[in-house]
């Protein structure tokens, strides 16, 4: 059993490192829109998926280990959960933008945000909207393989977007500049 295992993790690795490859000197992009009110190009070496409930917009490779995500949201919607959830706990989000409340929120319901390091968390402009980008990294542990991601909160007219990108595996350090170009192709309609 022990060899088996060792040949079936060599041959999937393998795989997995050509895939890597092809998609580093792939620079064939899809654009994709969502209902004529927001569009973003995703690298083709992604396909299609309906795994999550929330997101208007999955793309995922299962070889090389990424998901990516388009969530959007009424922004009137979010300010009234925010202004009840206030309620409930006083000073949450006080003095904190719209954004920056949204991240709070979403990353909590992602990870144990005590076991994940946040990196270049960036206010900035996304094709004239308000945005804030930021890397996430949860190290490995003995029973947890490590989990990168990168997202970006945007402020549209009168909807919030959160596109997040997830990866497992070795992969996104190797496409992790590819995969966040979308980012930047991300606009209103």
């Amino acid at each position: 059993m022990g060899i088996l295992h060792l040949i079936t993790s060599s041959i999937i690795d393998a795989n997995k490192a050509i895939k890597q490859s092809q998609a580093r000197n792939n620079n064939e992009t899809q654009t994709v829109a969502v209902e004529n009110r927001y569009s973003i190009e995703i690298p083709s070496f992604l396909s299609p998926t309906t795994k999550n409930k929330d997101a208007a917009i999955q793309y995922y490779s299962r070889t090389l280990d990424i998901s990516f995500l388009v969530i959007d949201e009424p922004k009137e919607e979010f300010i009234k959960g925010m202004d009840s959830f206030k309620k409930e706990m006083p000073g949450f989000g006080k003095d904190k933008t719209l954004l920056d409340n949204l991240i709070a929120i979403s990353l909590s319901n992602l990870f144990d945000i005590n076991k994940i390091e946040i990196l270049n968390y960036t206010h900035t402009s996304i094709n004239g909207l308000n945005a804030v980008t930021l890397n996430t990294f949860k190290k490995r542990t003995f029973l947890e393989d490590a989990l990168y991601g990168s997202f970006a909160f945007i402020e549209g007219k009168e909807t919030l977007y959160q596109i997040i990108i997830l990866s497992g595996g070795t992969s996104i350090t190797k496409l992790a500049e590819k995969l966040e170009l979308s980012i930047k192709t991300f606009k209103e309609l």
